[in-house]
């Protein structure tokens, strides 16, 4: 009795594990990339913040930014860089992987 009880659990678990491992391939991750720019020009030191603080990034000397292992899914970026207006954008990570964004002189 207790040698069946055994194997209907361990068959359980391995139910479980393999159901685990199918939702982590579910969750798809992406990197996100873009550019930030004042009309023409890049803007160096942008701060973008993904999800309300979820992972922040600054952009570099060319304006460019990169998030990595994005969840597919909706999401949100805030951009602010002072002397600058605060802009929100909202995308889908499965559906863009590049953006460009431009800011607005306060």
């Amino acid at each position: 009795m207790k040698l069946i009880a055994l194997v209907i659990t361990l068959c359980s678990l391995t139910t479980v594990f393999a159901n685990n491992n199918n939702e982590k391939e579910k969750l798809k991750s992406f990197s996100i990339s873009g550019k930030v720019i004042d009309e023409n020009e890049s803007l160096t030191g942008v701060k973008i913040v993904l999800d309300g603080k979820e992972r922040i990034v600054y952009t570099d000397f060319d304006g460019n930014f990169t998030l990595e292992n994005v969840i597919a899914g909706k999401h949100t970026i805030s951009l602010s860089l002072i002397t600058y207006n605060n802009k929100e954008i909202t995308f889908n990570s499965a559906d863009k992987n590049t953006l460009e964004i431009e800011l607005e002189t306060k």
